[in-house]
């Protein structure tokens, strides 16, 4: 739960969303080596335990699934010279936001990285 407090608010009073926070942060730690997969994979197992938490996984899998496709853009731009450009770019991005959604997990906050389609609703 969100470190023993049951009424969703931080030390700070700040609302947060109450799921399992290791569980989220996992998953974003398993999608800088699946990308889309783990994620996937977890969502699939968990969605249905708690609906906070299903939402939390969700962005997951939206988040590898959207610089997925990025990616694969990248790649076929590469041809023209640009993809050689934004493929860096890209994937510098999903580290980074990989890394910043991990760190909100873990702070029991929702974090839906920028960019990311929502694909699976």
């Amino acid at each position: 739960m969100n470190e023993g407090n049951m009424n969703g608010r931080n030390v700070d009073g700040e609302k947060v969303h109450v799921f399992d926070k290791s569980l989220v942060m996992v998953s974003f730690i398993v999608s800088a080596f699946t990308a889309v997969l783990g994620p996937l994979l977890i969502w699939v197992l968990k969605k249905d335990d708690d609906p906070a938490t299903g939402e939390a996984l969700r962005h997951v899998v939206n988040f590898g699934l959207s610089y997925t496709i990025y990616m694969f853009i990248a790649w076929l731009t590469s041809f023209i010279l640009i993809g050689l450009i934004i493929g860096p770019i890209i994937t510098i991005a999903f580290y980074v936001f990989l890394i910043i959604g991990a760190i909100q997990a873990n702070d029991g906050k929702v974090y839906k990285p920028p960019f990311t389609l929502d694909i699976i609703k």
